[in-house]
């Protein structure tokens, strides 16, 4: 768990009774589970989707494995965050259907036992995050690499195959971890900018209660950007993250990586799978089935907003020159 959590509006509020008995059931299920790590190879890639918040991750972690032959965490092995071994066997158990999303999701959270989860808790504990702030460089020395390379490797076993993550805080240690596991594979998605940013401002309004209140992953130019207009905030937000993620993918070799447009996937999400089947899991024999495409939601935008966005991406751009985008 956490030790410091954004503030949620009553609807997304946690239940606190519900916290408490899984952070109980976690603890005594790690030590259980130190007992059956295995010290195996890295026979099978983990697979994780980085990019900003509302960029399309979610939609990604449903659609790959509803036609790819990936494991991915689930909202029953998300409970287990310390001791996900006996999550994934408890689902395989439990849940014997053949995975099909149905592709909803309320500002990245899914309702149902089988969609995917972000599995925060998890990241959080191996990475030694108390929060969702990215944590200077000299943070990775902190971090127990063997251990949660141990644990990955575990998990692809229990699954017998890939899994797939959406990896918010990993993407700031991914040529780390690369270099821990070099099968692992990253795809980092980009999203229309103004959609992009109005996507998060309405996050920000429906999660936190008020579009003023910083809302998700925080870059470690947060400190600059919470003193920053709503705008300024936001899109200094998506471009610091998309700095940070591409600086962390620029060593990593182009088998292993993939960059891709949202709308480029909503418009024709047979290629993308295509695309991600041959480049990472080599297995041409899967069929993949012609998918429809899915609606791209244009957000409406008056005038004013426009130029407010503009010239926040005007604004950021000033601040912080050196920054990678695309």
């Amino acid at each position: 768990m956490r030790k410091q959590d954004q503030e949620l509006s009553k609807k997304y509020k946690k239940n606190k009774r519900f916290e408490h008995v899984v952070s109980s059931l976690n603890e005594q299920l790690f030590h259980s589970q130190q007992n059956i790590l295995e010290n195996l190879e890295e026979k099978h890639p983990s697979i994780h989707i980085l990019g900003a918040p509302r960029s399309g991750t979610t939609l990604l972690s449903q659609l790959i494995p509803s036609y790819l032959p990936v494991g991915h965490i689930n909202n029953l092995i998300a409970t287990f965050w310390k001791a996900p071994i006996y999550g994934i066997e408890l689902s395989k158990k439990l849940i014997q259907q053949e995975y099909q999303s149905n592709f909803t999701s309320d500002f990245g959270r899914t309702s149902a036992i089988n969609e995917p989860h972000e599995f925060g808790y998890f990241w959080n504990y191996h990475l030694q995050y108390d929060d969702l702030t990215q944590k200077l460089k000299s943070h990775e020395k902190n971090i127990d690499w063997l251990q949660l390379s141990t644990v990955i490797k575990n998990m692809t076993h229990s699954f017998q195959k890939p899994i797939v993550f959406k990896s918010f805080l990993l993407g700031f240690h991914a040529k780390l971890f690369y270099e821990t596991l070099p099968k692992s594979c990253f795809i980092y998605v980009k999203r229309n900018i103004v959609d992009n940013a109005l996507s998060i401002i309405k996050l920000r309004e429906k999660l936190n209660g008020d579009k003023n209140l910083w809302g998700s992953i925080k870059p470690k130019q947060y400190p600059q950007l919470k003193n920053l207009t709503v705008y300024e905030q936001v899109i200094g937000q998506i471009l610091c993250l998309e700095h940070e993620y591409l600086e962390q993918l620029e060593t990593i070799p182009q088998k292993n990586k993939l960059i891709c447009n949202y709308e480029d996937i909503c418009n024709d999400p047979t290629s993308f799978l295509e695309m991600v089947n041959q480049k990472f899991l080599t297995n041409s024999e899967i069929p993949i089935k012609n998918i429809s495409p899915f609606k791209i939601n244009k957000r409406q935008i008056n005038v004013d907003d426009k130029k407010e966005i503009l010239s926040a991406i005007d604004k950021i751009h000033n601040l912080y020159p050196n920054l990678k985008t695309i």
